[in-house]
């Protein structure tokens, strides 16, 4: 009896013990030692979400519009620079673009056009309608989906706080686009970043990065402060720093890209090899200047892409993973941020990454989610600084459409310790979208569209959401995404339909012309037919007459 006791005493001691030390490895704040990057244990990550890594001293950034004008007007000015002027002043220009295209790289079209059938939804789904505000002839969202249905190359920037955070909703948006319009891969994914994170749709190693967060700003070195994309994060690595990118698949379109896009900034010289597979190496002298550069390789499908710093310094923001063609969809998740971290990202850096890939054609905004309170019902203040958020994106992407996608449902406590939904997301909601017809842009209720799903309460049942109520996971990730997929698709299959029939009406066109043109060349015919047999008539009276002479 005694020997059980003791069993079951040393049994609970160990189970205690167990608990302490992960308790206590959580409390440990993120390291590196010996270049490998050492972050905090959270083995109920899955059920919980924290974010006091990156909440603790956060930046509340201020809009500064005419700075913003200033340094547009200097890029813009520069832009508009003739080549041989360009020339005179330097007699080296410098190297933007660096491009390596391997020997068994094969342009393969993946873009596609759905039939209208296709893409319309179900007679029976509950569509929230995506609401467009522009008053120009042809509304810049209206352009956006043109190019969708025209199966032209599109990219989508869709930056969001940690709703968002891991390419959740992004994974599924992007699916979903590829799948019905063509295009491959992940879009952009981050070099390093200074907290633990994961994401579903890639693994990413990296070693010997100091990494620097938009909302940390002063953890940076201050020469750099003002080189932040709108990704929201940077690294900084000298010989030896690296990352690796491998593609995971949980979806068929994220494999198969066959081009990368690796962004980065060399003040100084400096020599950067990427590396493909593990296997094929290739090295890249690059002369420092103040520009932001990109190294675009072009290869059969690759399994994974490596880059490391061999000579110098390099500030490396991240890797575009795609095709040159059909729909990318780029996830820049700033946790804890309200949106307000746009402000702290370099206009210059901006517009240079905009240039590089192409121009974005539509830019979402999600945010909300980190202002929002429950007795909170005027947020007048957040509508205003959301405008400036809307020029701000407007004048760093130029050739971009808006859409302001709405607070997402929650859930808080009630003083029975009870979830009951917050009360003031619907308040919020409206003011978004007042913000949003006010600047003529696009609007989205994700509210709306969450409520027509049984709301937060009914996320969380269907183990869509966390249990804090607040933030879904990637089952309501995928939920939303194809809720916001509804309008976009019977908007496309609105256009498809016109197109459909504007072609329609072409063939048969040429179709009326065809056979005019053969009945034309049938009466050409029997009019010689005619001749012929008159001439021949003719020869034959001759021939008569000469015999009877």
């Amino acid at each position: 009896m005694g020997s059980n006791r003791k069993s079951l005493f040393r049994g609970w001691l160990t189970a205690v013990c167990v608990a302490a030390g992960v308790c206590a490895t959580a409390l440990i704040p993120p390291a590196e030692v010996f270049g490998v990057k050492l972050h905090r244990t959270n083995i109920l990550s899955c059920l919980s979400h924290f974010e006091s890594d990156e909440r603790d001293n956060v930046v509340e950034y201020e809009a500064d519009m005419e700075r913003l004008e200033e340094q547009i007007a200097m890029i813009e000015s520069t832009q508009a620079v003739p080549a041989a002027a360009a020339d005179s002043v330097a007699a080296d220009p410098v190297t933007i673009s660096y491009e390596w295209r391997t020997d068994d790289f094969s342009p393969v079209r993946s873009a596609r056009r759905p039939s209208s059938e296709e893409l319309r939804p179900s007679a029976d789904a509950a569509i929230v309608p995506i609401e467009d505000f522009d008053t120009l002839p042809q509304s810049r969202f209206d352009r956006f989906v043109e190019r969708l249905v025209a199966g032209e190359p599109v990219r989508i920037a869709f930056m969001g706080d940690s709703f968002v955070e891991g390419d959740i909703l992004t994974v599924d948006l992007r699916h979903e686009l590829q799948t019905l319009f063509g295009g491959r891969g992940v879009g952009f994914v981050a070099c390093d970043i200074p907290f633990a994170t994961s994401r579903k749709s890639i693994k990413r190693r990296s070693t010997g990065w100091s990494s620097y967060s938009i909302m940390k700003p002063k953890a940076a070195p201050e020469s750099l402060r003002d080189k932040f994309f709108v990704s929201g994060y940077m690294a900084e690595g000298g010989a030896g720093a690296s990352t690796r990118w491998e593609p995971t698949e949980p979806y068929p379109t994220l494999a198969g890209a066959t081009t990368a896009r690796v962004l980065l900034l060399s003040r100084d010289d400096s020599r950067v090899e990427l590396t493909l597979n593990d296997t094929l190496s290739r090295t890249f002298d690059i002369s420092g200047d103040e520009a932001l550069r990109q190294i675009v390789v072009e290869s059969a499908p690759y399994r994974s892409i490596a880059v490391k710093v061999l000579e110098g310094r390099v500030i490396c923001y991240g890797v575009t993973l795609g095709s040159d063609d059909g729909v990318g969809v780029d996830n820049f998740s700033v946790r804890s941020n309200n949106g307000h971290a746009i402000f702290g990202a370099s206009p210059v850096i901006n517009r240079q990454a905009d240039a590089l890939s192409g121009g974005y054609d539509l830019v979402v905004l999600q945010y909300g989610l980190n202002i929002m309170q429950a007795s909170q019902r005027n947020y007048s203040k957040y509508r205003d600084q959301l405008r400036d958020m809307i020029s701000y994106a407007e004048r760093c992407f130029p050739s971009a459409a808006i859409l302001v996608m709405g607070v997402s449902d929650r859930c808080v406590k009630n003083d029975d310790g009870i979830y009951v939904p917050i009360g003031s997301a619907d308040a919020l909601s409206a003011y978004q979208r007042a913000a949003a017809d006010s600047c003529h842009v696009a609007f989205w209720n994700t509210y709306e569209a969450m409520r027509s799903m049984g709301g937060m309460k009914g996320f969380v049942a269907n183990k869509w959401a966390a249990g804090d109520y607040t933030h879904i996971n990637y089952g309501g990730g995928r939920a939303v995404a194809r809720a916001l997929m509804l309008p976009l698709r019977e908007m496309a299959a609105d256009k498809m339909a016109v197109r459909e029939r504007a072609e329609q009406a072409e063939r048969r066109r040429q179709m009326q012309i065809e056979e005019e043109r053969r009945q034309r060349e049938e009466q050409m015919q029997q009019r010689l037919s005619v001749i012929r047999n008159m001439v021949d008539s003719l020869a034959g009276d001759t021939l008569t007459f000469h015999k009877e002479e």
